[in-house]
């Protein structure tokens, strides 16, 4: 599911594209679906991904969406979350935001942020929930869905 798509000048004239990105399915109700940004330039006549140009802007208190994560991703929420609440009911907001930031790490090829967010969720359905979050993105970042899988090659 995609969603907003919006249009901007840059400071040099030239055209940014920022597109709301749909992260993985079934974590969370669709009214809660994690999201990221992504920031599109065009080059030679194509649209090229240039996310990580914006990754300083993206993650400051300048961008709404990182302003809402930090006041949902608090250490007694991730606490909460971590012993025993689930992702259902009160916690969808703290998985919504926990998936979402880390799909943004992702989409900023800052994997190994991302990878200390997914560890963030509960032992008992971390494997499960990554392995969902590296398919989702296997096509697009198999550098950081092969990442997800080093850890069940040692086991």
């Amino acid at each position: 599911m995609e969603s907003r798509v919006m249009f901007e000048t840059d400071k040099d004239g030239k055209m940014v594209i920022w597109k709301r990105t749909a992260g993985p399915f079934g974590f969370t109700s669709m009214a809660a679906q994690p999201f990221a940004e992504k920031v599109l330039r065009v080059r030679e006549g194509k649209l090229v991904d240039a996310t990580p140009e914006f990754c300083g802007k993206i993650f400051s208190d300048e961008h709404e969406d990182h302003r809402i994560e930090k006041q949902v991703l608090t250490p007694e929420n991730l606490s909460k979350f971590q012993n025993g609440g689930g992702t259902e009911g009160d916690n969808e907001e703290i998985v919504s935001a926990l998936l979402s930031r880390a799909l943004q790490h992702v989409f900023c090829r800052q994997f190994d942020e991302a990878l200390s967010d997914l560890n963030l969720w509960p032992e008992a359905g971390r494997s499960e929930m990554m392995a969902s979050f590296g398919a989702s993105l296997r096509e697009e970042y198999p550098e950081f869905a092969e990442k997800l899988r080093e850890p069940a090659k040692r086991n």
